[in-house]
């Protein structure tokens, strides 16, 4: 079985065909693959984000106003994995879509209206994405990506959980080589192992953790 985490920023449109790369993978792939989205909020993210919105890194007003949006939309993310997978995937990928391709602004009406098209148990949802569980969840993603040695957004790591106690870190990967890797076409696990910790092939940087 393979397991793939693939780390964003909730509100970049690479991550966002990230996103779509790993679920396409999942659908084409005749092997076992359980993947998790997991949100990244730290200084680069942030400010890679401002960059291409056209802010400075130095406008403190609108890195605060990124940050806290990040915040809120990951709590909301994290709320709504609470009744499900499923749910909570599909509810990022809409409240992606509003913000992203309808241009709307994040609010806690659009947050409302988002969470009742996926279906989600609105009461529970507004109780949850305050409260100290997600908070906790929160805390622990970012965890995992320090354990991880992640520090940028739409990087992907993959792990064979049948062969190997390491995993292959991927960065500014496409969907050829996350297919090619996922069904053994590049064995970095055993190359790299062997030669280095580090590998570049069509642009994607490669590196066992």
């Amino acid at each position: 079985m393979l397991e793939v985490y693939l780390f964003v920023n909730p509100l970049a449109t690479q991550c966002v065909r990230d996103e779509q790369n790993v679920l396409r993978l999942a659908n084409d792939s005749d092997k076992q693959i359980q993947f998790q989205f997991v949100p990244l909020l730290n200084i680069n993210v942030v400010q890679k984000a401002l960059k291409s919105q056209g802010f400075k890194a130095s406008d403190w007003q609108a890195q605060n106003q990124q940050s806290q949006t990040l915040y809120r939309v990951i709590l909301d993310y994290k709320a709504a994995l609470f009744q499900g997978k499923k749910r909570g995937r599909n509810f990022l990928i809409a409240l992606q879509d509003a913000m992203l391709k309808a241009g709307q602004h994040y609010s806690e009406d659009l947050v409302k209206t988002v969470a009742a098209e996926c279906h989600i148990d609105l009461d529970m949802f507004m109780e949850d994405r305050d409260s100290n569980l997600a908070k906790q969840a929160f805390h622990a993603d970012q965890r995992l990506a320090s354990e991880m040695n992640i520090t940028e957004a739409s990087s992907a790591v993959v792990f064979d959980c049948d062969q190997y106690d390491y995993g292959v870190l991927l960065e500014h990967f496409n969907y050829t080589t996350l297919f090619d890797l996922v069904n053994g076409q590049l064995d970095p696990f055993h190359e790299l192992s062997h030669r280095t910790n580090c590998a570049t092939l069509d642009g994607s940087q490669l590196h066992v953790l």
